[in-house]
């Protein structure tokens, strides 16, 4: 029987073990500690150690010479997975799970491997680790995400580092946050002081927040993943307190995603909603295919339909919503997108087999632009994630990350044949479809390595209860 003196005694004696670490080694040792004790906890748990790393994806930034808090989970996270498959307590991660777990091989080892044969290796090493990122999202949402519960599980998850994420937005627009360890010193400086990459651009009164991601395009592509979960998961509740919660971490989550003030996220949400509603209403269909024709007018006739669509655009930013926005005009923004996005494809016209390296073709697309270009400023990537897995890692690579999604959309279709994972398929397909649009304007994201496995899971589930 456990003394009760001493179990009123070791909260004070653990209180007065960190005061003293604190007192002798600084403050950076309490740190170390509480970080070990969490290390300790999740170690009791494979899957623990996952949910953690799916909490990190939007924490982008540099934490310690160039690495991020994700790559740092990584080797962790990996070694707790096959030490608990090792002793039997957890599962070995899946590797070998249909086509879509050879597809993503392929990608990713071309990945890893081009760099290596590329004129310029060194210059990409650092783009490399965020294959490690890429793998161990995909193949562990597949290990542990095996029933409805578990991707349930995953959603209440993602709803939540969500909101910390949203609070953390909004604490930098209203209070000038900046997050522990000076990740973004250059927050309220002037035009001409500030360095690349500032937390929240705050010029002039105007405000364009970045959350702990590396731009606000990146932060409002982390929403485009989270609001959705979260509604989905407010949908299919029963409970009212829940349902209560939930609405609230929406509502918060969205406030921070309009701090983004991202134009382009906005196309994305507009399908998914779309989408989602075309499932439950035969009156929106139709909205579906008016959607899918403008589109290939839109690839067809660029004059046609680029200008009078950009034109709304602008309209749209020019409302008081968007009076503290520190973003460009609407033009602008299509301008450097629509010449980046041709530099791509010439640079995968001329490299057609190999590319020129994982995370390299910001040192070649832009001998590449077309003749016509003429703006001033062009980004590190082209805006354009299937051009930019062409022209980096050749046709192979790009037919793989093209099968990836190919078979995600397949494995909704099983899932939206049982009841019990419809509502979620119905989810994944709104998601994909939104990220998908989002991404043919905008360069990899980590959040689609998350949920194509995530997608995928949902027809693996559904083969195995229609075997049963």
């Amino acid at each position: 029987m456990t003394n009760p003196i001493t179990t009123r005694m070791m909260p004070a004696l653990v209180g007065m073990a960190l005061g003293t670490s604190v007192l002798a080694f600084s403050a950076k040792a309490l740190l170390l500690l509480v970080a070990a004790m969490i290390g300790m906890a999740l170690a009791a748990s494979s899957v623990a150690t996952y949910y953690a790393l799916v909490t990190t994806i939007p924490v982008q930034v540099d934490f310690i010479g160039g690495l991020t808090v994700t790559k740092m989970i990584i080797p962790f996270c990996l070694a707790v997975v096959g030490f608990n498959a090792l002793i039997g307590r957890g599962p070995w991660p899946t590797f070998t799970c249909g086509p879509g777990g050879y597809l993503a091989g392929v990608f990713l080892i071309a990945s890893a491997v081009s760099p290596m044969i590329q004129e310029k290796p060194f210059q990409s090493l650092a783009e490399v680790a965020a294959v490690a990122v890429y793998g161990s999202l995909f193949f562990l949402t597949l290990t542990f995400n095996r029933t409805p519960e578990q991707f349930r599980r995953l959603l209440w998850v993602i709803a939540i580092a969500g909101t910390v994420e949203a609070v953390i937005t909004a604490a930098q627009v209203h209070y000038g946050f900046v997050m522990p360890g000076a990740w973004r010193s250059d927050l309220g400086q002037t035009n001409q002081e500030m360095g690349d990459g500032a937390f929240s651009a705050i010029l002039d009164g105007k405000i364009r927040a970045e959350g702990t991601t590396d731009h606000p395009i990146l932060l409002a592509s982390y929403y485009l993943l989270t609001i959705p979960c979260t509604a989905c998961l407010w949908l299919i509740e029963e409970r009212q307190w829940p349902r209560f919660l939930l609405a609230g971490m929406v509502a918060l989550m969205s406030y921070g995603w309009y701090y983004t003030f991202a134009r382009s996220s906005m196309i994305g949400f507009a399908i998914m909603i779309v989408v989602a509603v075309s499932f439950y209403s035969k009156a929106a269909r139709p909205l579906v295919y008016v959607g899918i024709g403008l589109l290939l007018m839109g690839l067809l006739s660029y004059s046609a339909i680029s200008d009078t669509f950009w034109a709304g655009v602008d309209a749209f930013g020019k409302l008081r919503w968007f009076e503290r926005a520190d973003v460009n005009s609407a033009s602008d923004s299509w301008q450097f997108r629509i010449e980046s996005i041709v530099g791509g494809w010439n640079l995968l016209w001329a490299h057609p087999w190999l590319g020129v390296g994982f995370g390299q073709s910001i040192w070649h697309y832009m001998r590449y632009l077309p003749s016509w270009a003429n703006h001033p400023f062009h980004p590190a990537t082209i805006h354009n994630v299937f051009l930019q897995v062409g022209s980096e890692l050749g046709v192979v690579s790009l037919m793989a990350f093209l099968g990836l999604w190919v078979w995600a959309f397949v494995c909704v279709r099983r899932g939206l044949r049982l009841p019990v994972l419809r509502p979620y398929a119905v989810l994944m397909c709104a998601l994909l479809l939104g990220q998908m649009a989002f991404l043919m304007i905008t360069p990899m994201v980590r959040e689609i390595w998350l949920t194509l496995p995530m997608a995928m899971a949902l027809g693996y589930m559904g083969g195995n209860k229609t075997d049963q």
